[in-house]
């Protein structure tokens, strides 16, 4: 019996918005006079892609 691939759907949860609130605080604390909303945007994106790629890692690669 093969392990359920979607063992680790709760990943994509915390990688996310983990990624997206680093990025945002990051971005608050190097340039305080702006809102942090660019350092979202690039948190954000940056939280899906490797989402994605750990999902693809995890879909290539059953143990």
């Amino acid at each position: 019996m093969r392990k359920d691939p979607n063992r680790y759907w709760w990943v994509s949860l915390l990688l996310v918005p983990g990624t997206a609130f680093g990025f945002w605080y990051f971005q608050q604390k190097m340039f305080p006079a702006s809102d942090g909303g660019l350092g979202a945007v690039i948190g954000f994106l940056m939280g899906a892609f490797l989402a994605a790629l750990f999902e693809d890692y995890v879909d290539q690669n059953p143990k």
